[in-house]
């Protein structure tokens, strides 16, 4: 179990991780792009957009009209220098395309030697999470850098963002991940409790018979006497039983839908009683039923009977000496009722749940001439519930009611 909830944590929690991690790296991808595009429309379309003004800029520029750089201004929500170049490709000037502060010239023109000096193409943007310049050469023998370390520090506080952002996220899957875990393996554990239950049940319920069978065997081989064998055809008989019952439990929890038809289920219950009647008359216990006549409902008419069938023995086997057994069948717009009543000892409160519970049993000491197993009432609730309706019980003012619940569409 412990390796199944390890697994399911690991699968959930990678999967959500993989879908956060996507989009985180998306909207930094998507913040990157749209950053290097902008660059790349500064450094292609701005002399065009500067029009008839940088012209004359220029050729001011290459007259050695000083005064010309004052009037060159232009504001930007980046840093750029235009550098004029000569007939050789050489730097002849620089026109400041700046905020208000003022630029370095010998700088710039050393960042511009450079660039003329190294470069291979004619427009270069690199990584602008670490280069702090890019450049773009024109048809106009103009240089255009751009100041990329504002752009630097905004790129990587945004990344930094993210990551914080991201493993705040981790955490909170995380948590997330070990409450659904928890959620998703708690009914596995619990059916695999039950299951194993189950199976500790039901082989000390072989195992008993078997060993007497055995016994009994040994016994006659050494003095031949009948009785042995009437204990070993007494013992084969209560494992048919308890074979027969855990046939039926395993078809009733079979995941497969059953066929359900229309049928007159107050014919059904009534022919179901009337079969019990010799054993009531045995039993010296008395039978009272109220049956509502022509009641309709989808069910199956093989499993409505076994259903009577362990309630009413159920019923039998409880009820007190000379007592009396009650069956009633109602219908109350979309519901249909069933009750199976009998007078006797009644279920206790901890008890009325965990009696339809395969092996339950409320004597502990599980009196074997009894002969009862404790899968009838589990048989009988997973009919019920295949039938779209619940089983309860409960005592109350001398009586143990079974009560059978349909909700009709």
């Amino acid at each position: 179990m412990k390796k199944l909830r390890n697994k399911v944590f690991v699968v959930i929690f990678s999967l959500l991780t993989i879908f956060t991690m996507i989009i985180f790296v998306t909207f930094s991808v998507q913040t990157y792009l749209e950053k290097q595009k902008s660059v790349e429309d500064v450094l292609t379309k701005m002399p065009r957009s500067m029009g008839a003004m940088y012209f004359d800029i220029i050729e001011r520029i290459m007259e050695n009209d000083n005064s010309s750089q004052d009037n060159a201004k232009i504001y930007l929500d980046f840093t750029i220098y235009t550098v004029v170049l000569n007939s050789k490709q050489e730097y002849a000037g620089i026109i400041n395309h700046t905020s208000s502060e003022e630029i370095d010239e010998i700088k710039v023109k050393q960042i511009a030697e450079s660039i003329i000096a190294n470069h291979k193409d004619d427009i270069y943007i690199g990584n602008l999470y670490t280069n702090k310049y890019a450049y773009a050469f024109t048809p106009n023998n103009t240089l255009v850098i751009m100041d990329n370390t504002n752009l630097n520090h905004q790129l990587i506080n945004q990344l930094l963002i993210n990551t914080i952002i991201f493993a705040i996220c981790e955490i909170v899957i995380f948590g997330f991940t070990y409450l659904i875990t928890k959620w998703i393996i708690t009914p596995v554990a619990k059916s695999f409790e039950k299951q194993k239950v189950f199976i500790a049940d039901a082989s000390h319920e072989l195992k008993t018979p078997l060993s007497v069978m055995i016994a009994s065997a040994d016994a006659y081989f050494n003095d031949k006497d009948e009785k042995w064998v009437k204990n070993m055809k007494s013992e084969s008989e209560r494992m048919i039983k308890l074979v027969t019952e855990l046939l039926d439990l395993a078809k009733t929890e079979q995941e497969q839908d059953i066929v359900l038809e229309e049928n007159n289920l107050s014919d059904i219950i009534e022919g179901s009683i009337l079969t019990f009647e010799s054993l009531f008359y045995e039993s010296k216990i008395k039978l009272d039923y109220d049956i509502t006549p022509d009641i309709k409902m989808l069910c199956n008419e093989s499993l409505i009977v076994e259903l009577m069938s362990i309630l009413i023995d159920n019923a039998i086997k409880h009820c007190s000496e000379k007592g009396k057994v009650i069956v009633n069948l109602s219908k109350n717009n979309k519901q249909i009722f069933l009750e199976v009543k009998n007078k006797g000892l009644p279920i206790k409160k901890e008890d009325e749940e965990k009696i339809f519970e395969r092996f339950y049993k409320v004597d502990t000491s599980r009196n074997r001439n009894s002969n009862n197993y404790g899968l009838g009432l589990a048989i009988a609730k997973n009919i019920v519930e295949k039938q779209n309706g619940n089983i309860s019980a409960h005592s109350s003012d001398g009586y143990t009611t079974f009560k059978v619940v349909w909700n009709q569409k």
